[in-house]
């Protein structure tokens, strides 16, 4: 009887540890999605409200996208002015559009063609991704504050 007591106490302590991080997560994450590592769609509140930079720190700063709630963004490609209209899907659909910029020479980092060349937008940690119709995504960071 002492071994049979032995293996339902273990049963239960492994019923019980196996328990903690279940789809009912008590950490008030009822998908679990801070569990997961690597990238999530991004909804339109993860690109407003920042200035995105080159994560590579191309043209130190002066290259950014701003996204803002109105469907429109601004940036630069580091000394030319860039915008352009977006809307986000719900899964993570981009679609936007770039206007004429001015032709100043300098850096030129393609954020205009990048943004409105997105198809697909995530994010991963910090970072937001643009992932054209081909090809690698382009990573972004956002600004010190």
């Amino acid at each position: 009887m002492t071994n049979r007591t032995t293996a339902l106490a273990a049963l239960a302590a492994v019923l019980v540890l196996s328990g903690c991080g279940a789809a009912g997560d008590p950490g008030g994450d009822p998908d679990g999605a801070a569990d997961r590592d690597g990238p999530r769609v991004a909804a339109a509140s993860d690109l407003t409200g920042v200035r995105w930079l080159p994560a590579d720190g191309t043209a130190q700063g002066r290259a950014f996208a701003e996204f803002a709630p109105d469907g429109t963004w601004t940036g630069s490609d580091g000394c030319n002015g860039q915008s352009g209209e977006w809307t986000l899907g719900g899964d993570g659909a981009l679609r936007a559009t770039a206007g004429p910029s001015t032709l100043i020479g300098c850096e030129n980092v393609p954020v205009a063609r990048w943004v409105s060349g997105a198809v697909r937008v995530e994010t991963d940690g910090d970072a937001l991704l643009l992932h054209p119709a081909a090809g690698e995504p382009v990573r972004l960071v956002p600004a010190p504050r």
